[in-house]
């Protein structure tokens, strides 16, 4: 990749000699982006005049020292300061140039990318005390100066913005209220996360052909993998063909999981297919097992037997590339209410140390059958006085699908 010219515009300082070169246009993610100090002084000037150029600039943690324009090195106030501080520093020091005392740094080309020096000085970052390095261009001038503290104040920042968008994807994906109907059914959900970005998701989708579709997960991690993580699934989601069926589908989120993340994501999850015409319900449960269906008032667990009788829970997605899952189907009847959720809403604990637990959350759910769309509301207040002053633990999700008439 070619680097396109960089020009310069130099300042003359008055006083000690000192001289300042800034860019005048920056070029993509160039260290000169993380420059923090533009300062030189030549090699032949004396020490003591640094010194007092310091002392009248607090804020100066270093200078470039150049010859006839070249870098050599640069000097710190905290190697200076320590140089004077010696006995009979200042008299030793008052006729000697500065590049007697010139420190010797990494230097870097002043159009390097800052990303791959980042990865480089991970060491240095890391540590405690300020390191400062030095920029020049194809000719070895001095370009400029950064410190280990101007690079990881940069990295910062962007990571903030990318967690800050992070979340704004987030929230378009998977909103914080879902209130839906559709001719025979009628679906209510909720999602809010602990810590800002949540692994928690779900997904309401009618078709074209009359039916719906509907999951609810939670990811494993937290943070921006996991936002990537949901990005990527609501994608395979949205634009899937519905009429190749629900074990095709999984097939292929476990294909792009493990090919995307080899093995390092992986997520849980309730997968439903519902035909409001027949009220049939196809049912994938990916090691996610908070499930419930409420008949009535009386609430029963959704699950289903597997072949001689073994759970019929499958591997969660993003573990076996061989994976093959097992799909349930069952007839719901009206009034019928299947309730998901993730297992931040019941164990979410007190100032006890007592969880939420499956019971009041299927208590509040047989109360409220005839009124489920209070439900969602219902919880999440049982909920917030249930935990009191302690913090959240985890994400909370909720959906509920009600077959209607």
């Amino acid at each position: 990749m070619s680097v396109l010219p960089q020009t310069f515009e130099t300042t003359p300082y008055t006083g000690p000699v000192l001289n300042t070169v800034r860019p005048e246009r920056i070029y993509g993610s160039s260290l000169l982006r993380v420059a923090d100090t533009f300062e030189f002084v030549p090699a032949t000037q004396k020490v003591t005049d640094l010194a007092d150029l310091f002392h009248s600039r607090p804020d100066q943690m270093a200078v470039g020292v150049c010859d006839d324009g070249r870098a050599m090195g640069i000097v710190t106030r905290v190697h200076l300061f320590n140089l004077l501080g010696k006995p009979f520093g200042r008299e030793v020091l008052s006729r000697k140039p500065v590049a007697d005392i010139v420190e010797v740094v990494e230097t870097f080309d002043c159009n390097a990318n800052l990303f791959q020096a980042a990865e480089k000085l991970q060491a240095s970052i890391d540590k405690a005390t300020i390191q400062f390095y030095l920029l020049t261009d194809g000719e070895g001038k001095f370009r400029g100066l950064f410190s280990s503290k101007d690079l990881l104040a940069y990295l910062s920042k962007i990571t903030q913005e990318d967690i800050h968008l992070a979340g704004q994807l987030q929230e378009r994906l998977v909103k914080g209220r879902l209130s839906e109907k559709g001719l025979g059914w009628e679906v209510e959900a909720f999602s809010q996360s602990a810590k800002g970005l949540g692994g928690d998701f779900y997904h309401v989708m009618p078709l074209a052909d009359g039916r719906l579709f509907l999951a609810l997960g939670d990811v494993s991690g937290k943070g921006v993998a996991a936002s990537v993580l949901t990005s990527l699934l609501w994608g395979v989601l949205q634009f899937y063909d519905y009429r190749k069926g629900l074990k095709r589908l999984l097939a292929q989120v476990n294909e792009a999981l493990i090919r995307t993340f080899h093995l390092e994501k992986y997520l849980t999850g309730v997968f439903l297919l519902f035909d409001p015409a027949t009220r049939d319900l196809t049912l994938a449960d990916m090691g996610h097992g908070h499930s419930w269906l409420v008949r009535g008032g009386k609430a029963r667990p959704l699950r289903f037997a597997g072949p001689s009788g073994a759970s019929g829970m499958n591997l969660p997605l993003g573990i076996d590339l061989a994976l093959s899952p097992q799909v349930y189907r069952t007839r719901l009847q009206a009034d019928d209410l299947v309730c998901l959720y993730t297992d931040g809403l019941t164990e979410q604990e007190n100032e006890a140390g007592q969880e939420f637990g499956e019971v009041a959350v299927v208590r509040r759910a047989c109360a409220l059958w005839q009124n489920p769309e209070a439900l969602p509301e219902a919880l999440l207040d049982k909920l917030a006085k249930h935990q009191g002053v302690v913090p959240r633990l985890d994400d909370v999700s909720w959906l509920q699908l009600r077959a209607r008439d």
